[in-house]
């Protein structure tokens, strides 16, 4: 089975503040469903090159949860995949704040948006043809055209004009502004997009 490095939260949890890498494990599923073999990358690690290199992934998901703007250990380590990615030619996904990291990454911005926290929004683009379907954002942060980041090309948009997924014009990186793993059954959809976008 096919090795996948998936990012973790870094957060303090609780009344003693504990400093935490969490992920949900609803993920886990999904990735051991798309046909991969979940490695967890600890925000904590001595050398990230080192574990990086040591695993040998054949993809790469920067997860959601937090603050992409946040110059921290985990910050840091994201950097380190997105490296390896160009590097290596490693496809690469961003989930929610995975793609705002990938988007400050390539110079774009990001802005404060109403109505994609807790919403079902219709999204439309190249990646659903003529059709449209409908998404679960959880994200008051967006990227519009003009805050797009450089060589990012969009692939789907929702109704406001907030980018919802786009891909890098020449390397294997994609960023999805919805939760795919936030579904009581993942959606053939999700699964077919992850699969398409994470094999070499």
């Amino acid at each position: 089975m096919k090795t996948l490095i998936i990012t973790q939260r870094y957060e303090k949890i609780g009344k003693h503040q504990e400093l935490r890498d969490n992920l949900d494990v609803r993920f886990i599923k999904l990735i051991q469903k798309i046909g991969f073999k979940p490695v967890l990358m600890p925000n904590e690690v001595l050398n990230p090159k080192k574990f990086i290199t040591s695993i040998k992934p054949s993809a790469i998901i920067l997860s959601p949860g937090g603050d992409p703007k946040k110059k921290d250990l985990r910050n840091k380590n994201e950097h380190e995949l997105i490296k390896f990615s160009l590097k290596t030619k490693t496809p690469l996904i961003g989930i929610c704040r995975g793609a705002q990291v990938l988007n400050l990454y390539f110079g774009g911005r990001l802005k404060k948006i109403k109505n994609h926290v807790r919403k079902s929004n219709m999204i439309y683009g190249k990646i659903v043809n003529k059709k449209k379907i409908s998404v679960k954002c959880f994200h008051n942060l967006g990227i519009n055209k003009k805050l797009l980041g450089k060589n990012l090309e969009i692939l789907a948009k929702s109704f406001d004009e907030s980018i919802e997924c786009f891909v890098h014009k020449k390397n294997k990186l994609t960023g999805i502004m919805w939760h795919p793993e936030r579904y009581r059954n993942f959606r053939n959809f999700d699964i077919n997009l992850l699969k398409k976008k994470l094999s070499k």
